[in-house]
């Protein structure tokens, strides 16, 4: 869908995105390409699995839960990142893409997109983790002027960072596909769409959440056991599950840059005529 905005001495042409469509179509592909899930997600599942056996050895060594739960997060980025590319590949091109796709492979594609990853969560780092130590500060010293600052902050960081990863959300799939052409012309392709885009991000990702918490819920805690291993081994299955939800920004990735006509610049999802 094309919308003209009309805004003197400049003409902007925005490229509405059909959020429900792409939504839809983001979740019905795991059920559509079935073998393909198979395929590129066995070997990081089976290896995340091993991950979580050791982190929950260490945890029973009285190693603090939150050096574990850095090691499934770091874990979990380096073990999908293939199976990200790929999937991502796969929603924009379609099977022929990745038929002779490897099942697990490390390229220069999968790093610079790792280093993608890492750069997002070192923002995030930045602007919600700095905040929040000073939140914790705060409540240890009984201080409530510094943890009202902290709080504060935190939420001004954490919108900041929401608003600058929903503009650059396109940067994942150009490097998937290998078209990716730098920060500022992701920013650009964006343009007009940010509503659209970030409800796409959630909505993609909200019945994956959703399904877990409800597990979760359904579960409820069990003692080291086979109840617990069955209880892990689904856990693991849904959050990798939810790794497909990258068909979402893929296929609007898609839309905006790769199925507009040539003249209207597929680099960018605005363009401007003087």
């Amino acid at each position: 869908m094309v919308n003209g905005q009309t805004s003197a001495p400049r003409r902007f042409t925005v490229v509405e995105l059909p959020v429900f469509p792409l939504v839809t179509e983001s979740l019905l592909m795991p059920f559509r390409c079935l073998s393909e899930l198979v395929k590129f997600g066995w070997i990081p599942y089976a290896a995340i699995l091993a991950i979580d056996l050791v982190g929950y050895g260490l945890m029973r060594e009285d190693v603090a839960k939150g050096a574990t739960g850095a090691l499934m997060a770091v874990a979990h980025f380096v073990l999908f990142t293939p199976f990200s590319v790929a999937w991502t590949k796969l929603a924009i091109r379609g099977r022929p893409a990745v038929a002779k796709h490897p099942q697990f492979l490390y390229s220069r594609t999968q790093w610079f997109y790792l280093l993608a990853v890492a750069a997002m969560m070192v923002a995030l780092l930045v602007f919600a983790g700095m905040p929040y130590l000073i939140v914790l500060y705060g409540q240890r010293n009984f201080d409530p002027q510094v943890r009202l600052l902290g709080e504060t902050t935190m939420m001004l960081g954490v919108g900041i960072y929401a608003i600058a990863y929903v503009r650059l959300a396109f940067v994942f799939p150009a490097i998937a596909i290998g078209r990716y052409a730098g920060v500022r012309v992701a920013w650009k392709q964006t343009a007009g769409n940010i509503e659209r885009l970030a409800a796409i991000l959630v909505l993609s990702f909200l019945p994956y959440w959703i399904v877990r918490q409800a597990f979760e819920w359904f579960m409820g805690y069990h003692p080291p056991g086979v109840v617990e291993a069955f209880r892990g081994c689904i856990d693991m299955l849904l959050i990798a599950l939810a790794t497909t939800a990258l068909a979402g920004p893929a296929l609007a990735y898609k839309a905006i840059v790769l199925d507009q006509p040539q003249d209207q610049s597929p680099a960018q999802s605005i363009t401007v005529a003087d």
